[in-house]
């Protein structure tokens, strides 16, 4: 699969999957109102949607863009000497 995730979306991507990461931590320590199994099943889902952004913005592919049509990847310009 070729790259298909740059710039701003991929900043985006970045961004929001740490905030989630964060969110997560916060339902960790602070959501006991939430109880046991739902604290839990809220920190599993949003550290799950943290890896999946984060790792789609580190890897630069992403198959729901490719699905779509959409390439937000901007290729270098190589250099001809």
């Amino acid at each position: 699969m070729e790259k298909n995730v740059g710039g701003t979306d991929r900043t985006i991507r970045i961004v929001v999957g740490l905030v989630l990461v964060a969110a997560m931590m916060v339902t960790v320590a602070f959501g006991e109102p939430l109880g046991d199994p739902t604290q839990g099943i809220v920190a599993a889902v949003l550290l799950f949607a943290a890896f999946v952004l984060l790792g789609t913005a580190g890897a630069e592919k992403c198959p729901a863009n490719r699905a779509l049509g959409r390439n937000t990847y901007d290729e270098p310009e190589s250099e001809h000497r």
